[in-house]
């Protein structure tokens, strides 16, 4: 058993983090601070912790400030962000992991049997699907956090330095986000198809396909990209309904 302690002063960041310690039932939650100043005075070499979940950007005291005073308190450090730029900074103060929000329960549990290769580890077939939303900051609402069920998803379009996620409802959020941070969010969910370069569509939604033009259920259109040829012929391949019929 792996005793951990989280210190984010986000409600939404510590329920997300909760839910998937749930799911690994070698952690075993000792602490949760909102207040690092709190954590600041609490944490001991007595706690015997094992890892720490940390937030960066938290007030009066950010995480990286809090690492310098506490890092020798506990074996392992993994920061939780939704910010690259700390990066570096998190290297530094020898940080042993750094998860950028949104992440999958794959790539947090992947992440933990990295740090501790000794204890039982998760299988990938075991991640499956147990997450059934995401959490996502809204540049069309004031950067609203938003909950998203992947089910309501019907494409992720990358557009310049945001990605456009089309949903069933017809509305339309824009993340700062790259499609490769789409990618690591979807991990093996195997509805999710790339097709383009600039799209990640939900196979479910899609309309029809005519030669190399995939239209999905919201009337969005793109033409297969080159490089993507391939896997748009394997999945063609796979789903596509034929006869036994001799001609």
């Amino acid at each position: 058993m792996l005793n951990c302690i989280i210190i984010d002063d986000e409600q939404f960041s510590v329920d997300a983090i909760l839910k998937y310690i749930e799911l690994l039932p070698k952690l075993n939650v000792v602490d949760i601070y909102k207040n690092p100043l709190e954590a600041l005075e609490s944490v001991t070499l007595e706690n015997n912790i094992d890892l720490i979940f940390m937030d960066i950007d938290m007030p009066f005291l950010s995480g990286i400030e809090l690492a310098k005073a506490i890092r020798h308190k506990t074996k392992k450090l993994i920061f939780i962000t939704s910010h690259s730029k700390y990066a570096f900074e998190a290297f530094e103060v020898e940080g042993d992991a750094y998860l950028l929000k949104p992440f999958t329960f794959g790539k947090f549990s992947m992440t933990i049997n990295r740090l501790f290769p000794n204890e039982k580890p998760v299988r990938i077939s075991e991640l499956s699907q147990d997450d059934e939303y995401f959490l996502v900051k809204n540049k069309e609402e004031d950067l609203r956090i938003v909950k998203v069920g992947y089910k309501e998803v019907i494409a992720f379009e990358s557009s310049h330095n945001y990605v456009k996620i089309h949903l069933a409802s017809n509305k339309i959020l824009t993340a700062y986000l790259t499609i490769k941070d789409i990618l690591e969010l979807l991990g093996s969910r195997n509805e999710f198809k790339q097709f383009h370069r600039a799209f990640i569509i939900s196979t479910d939604c899609i309309n029809y396909i005519e030669g190399n033009t995939i239209r999905m259920n919201n009337n969005l259109s793109f033409t297969v990209g080159e490089s993507y040829r391939e896997n748009f012929t394997c999945y063609l391949s796979n789903k596509l309904l034929k006869t036994s019929r001799k001609r």
